[in-house]
C-alpha cells in the first residue's frame, strides 16, 4: 500500500455534511456569478469572489478530514495540519479524550501515540447518539457515531499491528491502569490529563465487537478473522 489512503469508509452523516458544504459552494457560485450580469459593482464582486474561495478551500479540506495510512506510516489531517508519523515513531494508537483549545469536548477522539511521548489527537471523534442537537462545533472534526467510531480504531490498531509484525514499528506495552486512573500526557509539548479507559477488558471487548461487526460485513475472510481475533486475545 504506497499511496495514502483512508482504511475505513465514511458514515452517512458526515457524507451528508460534506454534500451539504458542497451545496453551499454550488448556491454561493449561482449568487456571485447572476448579479455579475447586472453590472455588479467591482469591490462587491471582488468580495464576494474572496469570500467564495475561502468557502471553497475550507469545504475541500473538511472533505480531506481523517486519519490515512501507507507502508510509511500513518498520517492525520485536520483542517489546519496535516502531521506524518513513520511507523517506526509510532508506538501505540488509543482512545483518548478529546479537546478543542485546550477545553475538554466531553468526547473520546482518536490519538496516535509516538515513541517520543508526544501524542497526535486526530479529527476522528466519537459522537454523540443525537448528534444535530449539540452545540459544540463540528468544523474541523469528524464526529462519527460509536459503532463506527469502534471500527476505525480497531482497523488502524490492525494496520499499526501489521506494521509491527513487519518490523516497521516497535512493539511496545503500555501499561494497564485500573478503570478511572488519569494519566499525564503531552500534546505538542504541553502535558494534559486524560482518563483511562476502562481497562484492558474493556479495550478486548470492544476490538473483538468492532472486529466482529466488520466480518459480517465481509470486509474481512474467515481466515483474517480468526487471526485478528487470536491476536486480540493474546493481548494482555
Amino acid at each position: 500500500m504506497r499511496r495514502w489512503q483512508r482504511p475505513y469508509a465514511l458514515d452517512a452523516a458526515t457524507g451528508f455534511a460534506v454534500l451539504g458544504l458542497l451545496g453551499v459552494v454550488g448556491f454561493a457560485t449561482l449568487f456571485v456569478i447572476t448579479p455579475m450580469h447586472e453590472q455588479m459593482p467591482t469591490p462587491l464582486a471582488i468580495l464576494f469572489g474572496m469570500w467564495l474561495a475561502v468557502v471553497t478551500a475550507v469545504t475541500a479540506r473538511q472533505a480531506m478530514l481523517g486519519v490515512y495510512v501507507s507502508d510509511a506510516g500513518v498520517r492525520s489531517r485536520s483542517l489546519l495540519r496535516t502531521t506524518t508519523v513513520p511507523w517506526a515513531s509510532v508506538a501505540d494508537i488509543h482512545s483518548g479524550v478529546a479537546t478543542f483549545a485546550g477545553l475538554d469536548m466531553g468526547r473520546s477522539a482518536i490519538v496516535i501515540e509516538r515513541t517520543d511521548g508526544v501524542s497526535i489527537q486526530t479529527p476522528l471523534q466519537r459522537g454523540d447518539l443525537f448528534r444535530p442537537f449539540t452545540f459544540r462545533p463540528e468544523l474541523g472534526r469528524l464526529a462519527t457515531w460509536p459503532e463506527h467510531y469502534d471500527e476505525i480504531l480497531t482497523t488502524l490498531r490492525t494496520h499499526l499491528r501489521e506494521a509491527q509484525r513487519q518490523g516497521q514499528a516497535p512493539v511496545t506495552e503500555r501499561p494497564v491502569q485500573p478503570p478511572g486512573a488519569r494519566s499525564t500526557i503531552p500534546t505538542a509539548g504541553v502535558p494534559r490529563t486524560r482518563t483511562a479507559p476502562g481497562g484492558a477488558s474493556a479495550d478486548k471487548r470492544r476490538d473483538i465487537h468492532a472486529l466482529t461487526r466488520q466480518h459480517q460485513r465481509g470486509a474481512l475472510t474467515d481466515a483474517e478473522f480468526a487471526a485478528e481475533l487470536a491476536r486480540i486475545q493474546e493481548r494482555d
